[in-house]
């Protein structure tokens, strides 16, 4: 069977204008591949350029800022303790509440320093009977002896027991105001103005003088301090803002972008050697209460203005440990060129360059990822601008009437 169609094959060919016919369609057929074949080689040579997204390095105005993390404390904290060995009577307020200066937070059992009180009081009105008596006493012999009725020693005697009298009554006055000292102990107001914790001590306890454990502890935050920890690098800066005006504090949160604005009035006398920095504290009127003691909050000092600097989008520079570079656009064939510079420092979105560039280069501020050294990059075109009074992102409508 496979003979039989074989010579069937064989005779067809033998036919002249047949095997001209399929030479030609050959020929045809290999000359497409060809032509197909050097339309694409220009292709393949030629890569597309990356699409990034282009800035120029250009001079401004940049705000020296500097970020740190802060801590909040007290203004003022008061641990409130017992100065009397007693039982605790009666209890004026409550856990978290916002006591005054001068408010009485407790009352101690007060009656056996009432009785003392009273005690010292009758000694008192007794050595001040005694005193005047002795008085009395010491100006009589004073007239004797002028009159030379009685002896010296009667005179000397008399005033020697005036004197006595004298000293008793001052004793008596320093008992009796000991006990009344004792006694205004029993009642134990807060010094400062702020807000109370947890009550450790409930009514009906004993309470020692001095115990470790405090009754309460009352914390001022009406005003508060920021305290946070700056490099010492920063010392100079800070020092001559400081001098030159009151330097303004923000503070803020991820969920709460601004907390308040505060003043810095206190830095230590003294850098930290182990970690080259110094403490630094802001007060804050806190009026609202949304800074409150022990809470991270992230502190911005304001030092100035460095004017006229050359600045980049911060997205632009690449590198870590001193060493930063970035691509710029060779305008002749808008090539990327890897550029090392040194970088001052970032604020916010900008960073500012101290060498390596000039203003006016172009450099790759996004689409890094897909750029190295020599390729071939374009900006993508902007957007054609809305219509006017047509809302950005909205086709317009074709049948719409024209004004």
């Amino acid at each position: 069977m496979t003979i039989f169609r074989t010579q069937r094959w064989w005779h067809w060919l033998r036919d002249s204008r047949r095997l001209q016919l399929l030479l030609l369609v050959v020929a045809v057929g290999l000359g497409w591949r060809m032509y197909q074949h050097n339309q694409a080689a220009p292709t393949a040579g030629a890569p597309k350029p990356v699409l990034v997204t282009i800035a120029a390095a250009a001079r401004a105005d940049v705000p020296l800022t500097v970020e740190l993390v802060g801590t909040v404390v007290a203004n003022q904290t008061v641990a409130i303790k017992s100065r009397l060995d007693s039982q605790l009577a009666a209890v004026k307020f409550h856990d978290g509440d916002l006591v005054q200066a001068g408010q009485v937070l407790f009352e101690l059992d007060n009656r056996a320093l009432t009785a003392q009180v009273n005690q010292q009081e009758a000694d008192w009105a007794k050595a001040k009977a005694q005193l005047e008596n002795a008085r009395l006493q010491y100006e009589r012999a004073q007239k004797l002896f002028a009159g030379n009725n009685v002896a010296q020693s009667y005179l000397d005697s008399a005033k020697a027991t005036y004197a006595s009298a004298q000293a008793d009554l001052n004793a008596a006055a320093a008992g009796r105001e000991n006990s009344r000292v004792l006694l205004g102990y029993t009642k134990i107001a807060s010094p400062i103005t702020g807000r109370a914790g947890t009550i450790n001590v409930t009514l009906g306890n004993n309470v020692k003088a001095n115990d470790p454990q405090p009754l309460v502890t009352i914390n001022q935050i009406q005003p508060i301090r920021v305290q946070m920890a700056i490099p010492q690098r920063y010392y100079d800066a800070l020092r001559t803002a400081m001098a030159a005006e009151s330097l303004a504090v923000t503070v803020r949160r991820n969920d709460q972008p601004d907390l308040g604005q505060g003043k810095l009035d206190y830095i230590d006398n003294a850098i930290d050697p182990g970690n080259g920095t110094f403490v630094a504290r802001a007060g804050f009127a806190n009026s609202d209460e949304k800074l409150w003691p022990g809470m991270f909050v992230t502190a911005v000092l304001s030092l100035g203005t460095d004017q006229q600097v050359l600045t980049i989008p911060a997205a632009a520079v690449q590198g870590d440990e001193g060493k930063h570079f970035v691509f710029v656009v060779n305008p002749a064939d808008q090539k990327a060129v890897r550029r090392p510079i040194a970088l001052a420092r970032v604020a916010g979105n900008m960073a500012i360059v101290q060498q390596g560039l000039d203003a006016g280069e172009q450099v790759i501020s996004d689409g890094l990822l897909r750029v190295s050294e020599g390729v071939v990059v374009a900006a993508p075109a902007p957007a054609p601008a809305p219509d006017a009074g047509q809302p950005a992102g909205q086709p317009k409508d074709p049948n719409a009437p024209k004004p």
